[in-house]
């Protein structure tokens, strides 16, 4: 009897150690993993990034704001020749939503958790932040918009970040790139492009149209060499 207690305390030592063994590898295998740029770096809340396509023969467009409402102070998502830039203009801001309005830049944007995205650079008389939400427009599809936040559920105040569900986006692993998502209820529903008008404007796919795939490519600020002294001859 001795014997046998003995055995059933030593199986259940090896079978608490072996759950220590392999807990910690499970739970780095749950971590959500990073988003890289075209550069091979993660992507962080506190850069600057252009979300260009990927193949479809639009590796020189990028998707930017579109002209203002000047009634509204409302902006949709397009796609626009990156070489237009000027500045900043067109470079969006990847934050994870739940530490959005903090200062911890140690919690990075990673896959498949919601993050909040805005148009950063962008010179406008409007006091409101072009933070990305979707909204229903008169071409009877979910745009991806920017602007106009009053009295909007989930908003503070109008330079705060909003929190509602049609702000919330997620970014998967697609391809040879990534794609966006829409999460303002579950499941989250892939980003398109809707061609009307003239114009490729970023919607919310309902009739089953292929999913926009992107890259990020970060913003390199341009850093100007110190100035040499004249040497007195």
């Amino acid at each position: 009897m001795e014997h046998f207690c003995f055995l059933v305390i030593l199986s259940l030592s090896a079978l608490a150690m072996a759950l220590q063994l392999t807990t910690p590898c499970n739970a780095i295998q749950a971590q959500p993993q990073p988003i890289y740029d075209t550069d091979g770096h993660e992507l962080t809340g506190n850069n600057l990034y252009n979300i260009m396509p990927v193949g479809r023969n639009l590796s020189d467009q990028c998707v930017s704001p579109s002209s203002f409402r000047e009634d509204q102070c409302r902006v949709r998502a397009i796609l626009t020749p990156c070489k237009q830039f000027r500045g900043t203009d067109g470079y969006v801001r990847i934050r994870l939503a739940e530490v959005s309005d903090s200062s911890d830049t140690e919690a990075l944007p990673r896959l498949s958790t919601d993050v909040v995205i805005d148009f950063r650079g962008v010179v406008t008389s409007c006091v409101y932040p072009l933070q990305w939400y979707v909204r229903p427009e008169n071409t009877k599809q979910m745009h991806v918009t920017a602007g106009l936040l009053t009295g909007m559920e989930g908003c503070k105040t109008p330079a705060g970040t909003c929190m509602a569900e049609i702000f919330m986006f997620r970014v998967e692993k697609h391809g040879a790139g990534y794609k966006l998502m829409s999460c303002p209820d579950a499941p989250c529903r892939d980003l398109v492009l809707l061609d009307y008008a003239g114009r490729r404007y970023l919607t919310v796919e309902k009739d089953g149209r292929e999913p926009l795939v992107v890259v990020f490519k970060k913003f390199h600020r341009v850093t100007l060499p110190p100035a040499s002294h004249p040497q007195l001859g």
